[in-house]
């Protein structure tokens, strides 16, 4: 593994939100990265395949992957189903609070399928709504995939409830990555009429990895998981990203507490091309309503990676 590398589309989004030197620095940043993989019971991965992003996942009981030496993990149980090549994902335990991103090579080997990890990092616990598989069995997904229209009733269905979504993105040499979008439902707007997606980006860390991907590339998918059924939607189109939160003086702390729950620190556009369904994509989850969502509103110490 290596520092982070940001090319020019992630390094103007930061020059705009005065975070240079703030992104320079957490380009070192990892974190217990292997804990975190090892207890995740959600792996979502990003490929391409026929010029388009889309997602793998696998959940159940956690591990669900495997430390395989220093910078590698073999995914348990599901050789085959990953595309070898370069492949972003992101392991996350949604009901803890944790998350970490491992990009790198997958290849095929005897004992499975084997992620060679060039990037991995964990983040913070900032806008995840909490929820838990409901049932501990395994499921790779996913099953089956069919085209949707826009006006879809379930489609419109899902992107109105969401509280927890995944964007998908691609830099100008071909990597994917996979990052977290969770909000309020209603954060996630949809014009079918116009093929049209929107939605705030909240305050981040400064470092702009997925904004900046979008703003090179404009290549995107943004996967949003139905818990109750275990289903997932796919919209696949090309995205802009619009900074908002302009600081005059350069941001020092990756965890800023602020007045509000979801400050606004820019906004994604995205015109669609096409939406899916993928049936059978993860073990249908329960939210969590009693546990409390960490936002920009909760202490620094909160925000942070534990």
């Amino acid at each position: 593994m290596h520092p982070l590398q940001y090319h020019p589309g992630q390094v103007a989004v930061q020059q705009e939100a005065n975070t240079r030197d703030l992104a320079d620095h957490l380009a070192q940043w990892v974190g217990p990265a292997r804990e975190f993989a090892e207890r995740a019971d959600l792996l979502v991965f990003a490929h391409q395949s026929d010029g388009h992003l889309h997602f793998t996942a696998f959940s159940g009981t956690p591990p669900l992957v495997h430390a395989a030496g220093p910078s590698a993990l073999l995914v348990d149980g599901q050789s085959g189903r990953l595309r070898p090549g370069l492949l972003g994902g992101l392991a996350i335990n949604l009901g803890e609070a944790r998350r970490v991103r491992l990009n790198g090579h997958l290849r095929s080997t005897p004992d499975g399928d084997l992620l060679e990890i060039e990037e991995a990092f964990t983040l913070c616990r900032k806008y995840l709504a909490p929820s838990v598989g409901v049932d501990g069995r395994a499921c790779a997904g996913p099953g089956a995939t069919e085209p949707l229209p826009l006006d879809d009733p379930w489609l419109a269905d899902v992107v109105k409830r969401a509280e927890t979504s995944f964007l998908g993105s691609i830099s100008p040499d071909s990597a994917p990555d996979v990052a977290h979008r969770g909000g309020p439902p209603g954060f996630l707007d949809l014009d079918p009429d116009q093929r049209s997606l929107t939605w705030p980006e909240y305050l981040g860390d400064g470092v702009f990895k997925s904004a900046g991907n979008v703003r090179a590339t404009s290549a995107m998918t943004l996967l949003v998981p139905d818990l109750d059924t275990g289903d997932a939607l796919e919209l696949i189109g090309h995205g802009s990203y619009t900074n908002l939160r302009l600081m005059r003086g350069p941001r020092r702390e990756p965890l800023v507490r602020d007045r509000d729950h979801f400050p606004v620190q820019g906004r994604m556009e995205v015109k669609l091309e096409q939406a899916l369904r993928l049936r059978r994509f993860i073990v249908p989850r329960r939210r969590v309503e009693k546990a409390s969502k960490i936002t920009s509103r909760s202490h620094a110490d909160e925000q942070a990676p534990q």
